[in-house]
């Protein structure tokens, strides 16, 4: 199985929109150490789930907090933790955020700008292969595949 991406030590904080929209229990990730906060409202909501049932169903998250990260004043873009930040229980590292993001050239300011993201699509399962045979000019082949079907799962 492909891990997609790996998800901790991260503050999520944000005001406008969801955390989390399409098929996230679709994907293999890790997911953890993370403290999530709806400043708008304080409730977050994990693709429909509380925390505890997220956590339950997609077994992500399982050290993760829902709480204000307390920063010193995040209206004012001033991101640093309070001494009494909750988020430095779940491990987060501060770092200096004012270097994050693009920076250099003003054409790639200008591109990450104007980047648009198109909704996560999860590819369709693979056809089943089956044994068949082709004839050439040249030669005659068979080819075969072999597919197991796991019986538990009604396969």
């Amino acid at each position: 199985d492909h891990l997609s991406f790996t998800f901790e030590n991260n503050i999520v904080y944000y005001n406008t929109g969801e955390l989390l929209s399409g098929p996230w229990t679709k994907v293999r990730i890790n997911m953890d150490k993370n403290c999530y906060w709806n400043a708008a409202s304080g409730a977050v909501d994990f693709v429909g789930k509380t925390l505890d049932d997220w956590r339950e169903e997609t077994q992500h998250d399982k050290n993760s907090i829902v709480a204000d990260p307390r920063f010193m004043n995040a209206e004012e873009f001033d991101f640093r933790l309070q001494s009494d930040s909750p988020a430095w229980k779940v491990g987060f590292k501060p770092f200096d955020y004012s270097k994050a993001g693009v920076y250099g050239d003003p054409r790639w300011i200008r591109k990450a700008k104007s980047a648009e993201f198109r909704p996560l699509e999860i590819a369709p399962e693979a056809p089943l292969k089956s044994a068949r045979t082709a004839n050439t000019s040249d030669s005659s082949f068979l080819l075969i595949s072999c597919t197991s079907f796991d019986h538990a799962e009604g396969l």
